[in-house]
């Protein structure tokens, strides 16, 4: 019961969707009328402003880590490890597939980086690095969030963490693969 809590506080946090609110605020416009067509970070850095794609990542960022670290507050008797997965999971089906706007929202990345931030700096660091190099040999914002989603799997799993975080992550990281998969698709059709 208190990991379907954690879930809910983080889905509540998640549905908090900036990039929608910020552009339709300042741009008189819905975010997902442009470019890949979803309200994230990156759509809004490059299809709409620097300055709003930037607060978006902070503004995800931050609707990441603050109820993480409230689920780690409410539930000190669970292990930390296993509140911030699944309140992180919350986030990123929030974020993802928010009830307010059709289940059309962003792809997850920068919830999944705020998540790996809070579960431990070695995951964000080897997963961004990784991501960030194939990113630039390929020269593609999708291939490196591809990267991005395995490698924070991939070190989790190295770094020896429970089934039930393994679990979070993996669910979270296919969400990440297949939203991004599905726009690619989309895109190729077009």
């Amino acid at each position: 019961m208190k990991v379907m809590l954690c879930v809910i506080l983080g889905y509540t946090f998640g549905c908090l969707q900036t990039s929608y609110i910020l552009v339709k605020r300042f741009m008189d416009t819905d975010v997902r009328s442009g470019g890949s067509g979803n309200a994230g970070t990156m759509n809004t850095f490059l299809n709409f402003n620097k300055t709003l794609g930037a607060t978006v990542l902070f503004s995800d960022m931050l609707k990441t880590i603050i109820p993480c670290i409230l689920s780690t507050i409410i539930f000190p008797n669970i292990d930390t490890d296993i509140v911030i997965s699944y309140c992180s999971l919350g986030v990123i089906l929030g974020h993802c597939f928010p009830f307010w706007l059709g289940f059309r929202g962003g792809k997850g990345v920068a919830v999944a980086a705020a998540f790996a931030l809070t579960l431990d700096f070695r995951v964000f660091f080897v997963s961004v690095i990784v991501a960030g190099l194939f990113g630039l040999i390929l020269r593609s914002a999708t291939y490196s969030s591809y990267t991005f989603a395995i490698m924070v799997f991939v070190c989790v799993a190295v770094f020896g963490y429970s089934s039930a975080v393994l679990l979070c992550v993996l669910i979270e990281s296919l969400i990440i693969v297949l939203l991004h998969l599905r726009k690619s698709r989309k895109v190729s059709q077009a």
